[in-house]
């Protein structure tokens, strides 16, 4: 590897590392926000995503929530439990089709959550002046974009194959690298 790789590889870890400790301290003080409502981290993400009035499908839920549709089965559930939310038939009775809606009470503590994370968002950032925050967000959109774009576009189990085979090939890895990458590229044709 040349300098120019190496110092690109060494930056590119360091900003790696500080968005996952970053979205780390994040997401415990969100998970710790829901706590006094009672409330995980999901369900709160499906009460922000279920805004709509006539609600989403529990397809669309799961997409939005990142998880499959057994898991968003579960968190509506516990939604149901509360008197948050309740499943209904699609458009004009369509059996086939359930969405979920928010009840009264859950779009008022659903308006309430937000409120209280963006003013711990507020209190969290208020270290950083405008203008950095500013100048943060256009490459991490671009960042985010790109990310998400690879998970759609299911370049991502490709990208671990070959990884494991880079790295295999680079330090004459054991057969051990070639069972974990056979698994990973089975778990990924799974999902």
């Amino acid at each position: 590897m040349q300098q120019a790789e190496i110092e690109r590889l060494e930056l590119e870890k360091e900003i790696s590392q500080f968005l996952a400790r970053s979205f780390l301290e994040l997401d415990e003080g969100e998970r710790q926000l829901m706590k006094p409502f009672g409330l995980t981290l999901t369900q709160y993400w499906a009460l922000v995503h279920l805004k709509n009035e006539e609600g989403r499908s529990l397809s669309e839920l799961a997409d939005l929530l990142i998880c499959d549709k057994s898991n968003v089965t579960s968190v509506v559930d516990k939604l149901e439990e509360s008197g948050l939310a309740v499943r209904k038939r699609g458009k004009a009775g369509d059996r086939r089709y359930i969405r979920v809606v928010l009840t009264p009470q859950g779009q008022q503590l659903r308006n309430t959550l937000i409120a209280t994370q963006e003013h711990l968002l507020r209190m969290r950032f208020q270290a950083l002046d405008v203008e950095i925050l500013q100048q943060l967000r256009e490459p991490l959109q671009q960042l985010a974009g790109t990310l998400q774009a690879q998970f759609k576009n299911n370049e991502v189990p490709t990208m671990i194959e070959s990884s494991i085979e880079y790295t295999r090939a680079e330090q004459g890895a054991s057969a051990i690298l070639s069972h974990i990458a056979q698994n990973a590229t089975a778990n990924f044709a799974k999902s």
